[in-house]
């Protein structure tokens, strides 16, 4: 009887606990961030830091802040770039309650603040390591083309990946943020006044979100290029209230705006079914849209 070979392992095995180290990996390293205080008591990032950031329901990224003693809510806004009332947007319940050492504030990172390559003047003592966290249903062109605008192959050497397989919670190093924060001219709405416009709503619909029910449709955007009047930001939809704000994304070019709804469907919209909304042509022409009907995804709230 021929003697078993020692220390052999199959390949697929291999691969199945190359797979589950990655992933053990990935789930420690946004664990311990999850618990540990951002900074100290004298600046907001230091380069001891690791920022891990997620991708919410409108396709924007948030990095979770821990206060330590002695930040101020005014000076983190300033810090991160932000207005105060921008700040409260993302967190009301900081306005209504307060905040001590340890409360976890949301930021916003726009993609402008985040630094892909390095150059020759990089200095590591003055970045931090940025990391994505995958959410179920990502995919590597999503992550790579649609959210961070970069190449597939670079994400997959950054993070020496065996394999295209991605996780539930799987932690990737895309970048890196400067420990002196972002400056307010990186989040500036560019784009036009219609675009401020819809930042503005945009606000208006956060500060009403944490004390209402949002409501998420999927279907078909209806706009007629005749429209008469048709250069503001508004909406016709069945359910949302008359003179609220929704969101609506475009997916095809992950474009997403806010307006105000005016009225319900009109008469002349056939496909009630699948019709969830009627934009003007100037929504539509925002949105990237080419034909009269659209595919979109909604947000509003009741």
């Amino acid at each position: 009887m021929p003697a078993k070979k020692r220390g052999f392992v199959k390949p697929d095995l291999m691969n199945k606990m190359r797979k589950r180290l990655f992933l053990i990996l990935g789930l420690m390293g946004w664990c311990i961030c999850g618990r540990a205080t951002t900074g100290d008591s004298l600046h907001f990032l230091t380069p001891a830091d690791t920022i891990f950031i997620t991708m919410n329901n409108y396709q924007e990224k948030i990095f979770v802040h821990r206060l330590e003693k002695g930040q101020t809510l005014w000076s983190l806004a300033r810090f991160y770039g932000l207005k105060l009332d921008e700040l409260y947007a993302w967190n009301p319940r900081l306005k209504t309650e307060g905040y001590h050492p340890g409360d976890e504030v949301q930021i916003p990172i726009p993609n402008r603040a985040i630094l892909r390559y390095r150059t020759p003047d990089f200095i590591e003592s003055e970045f931090v390591p940025l990391y994505y966290v995958v959410k179920r249903g990502d995919t590597f062109y999503g992550i790579s083309r649609r959210y961070f605008k970069m190449p597939i192959d670079t994400i997959v050497r950054r993070n020496n990946l065996p394999t295209l397989t991605l996780h539930n919670g799987q932690a990737l190093h895309i970048g890196w943020m400067s420990i002196h924060g972002i400056p307010d001219s990186l989040r500036r709405v560019h784009g036009g006044p219609l675009w401020e416009k819809s930042y503005a709503l945009r606000m208006h619909y956060f500060q009403q979100k944490f004390s209402k029910k949002e409501y998420t449709e999927r279907g078909a955007a209806q706009w007629y290029p005749s429209e008469k009047g048709g250069n503001d930001l508004y909406a016709l939809h069945p359910y949302a209230p008359i003179g609220s704000v929704i969101s609506i994304r475009n997916p095809v070019y992950n474009r997403t705006i806010y307006v105000k709804v005016i009225g319900r469907l009109p008469a002349r919209v056939h496909d009630r079914k699948r019709t969830k909304v009627v934009v003007s042509p100037t929504v539509a022409k925002m949105l990237g849209a080419i034909d009269p009907r659209f595919f979109v995804e909604i947000h509003y709230l009741k």
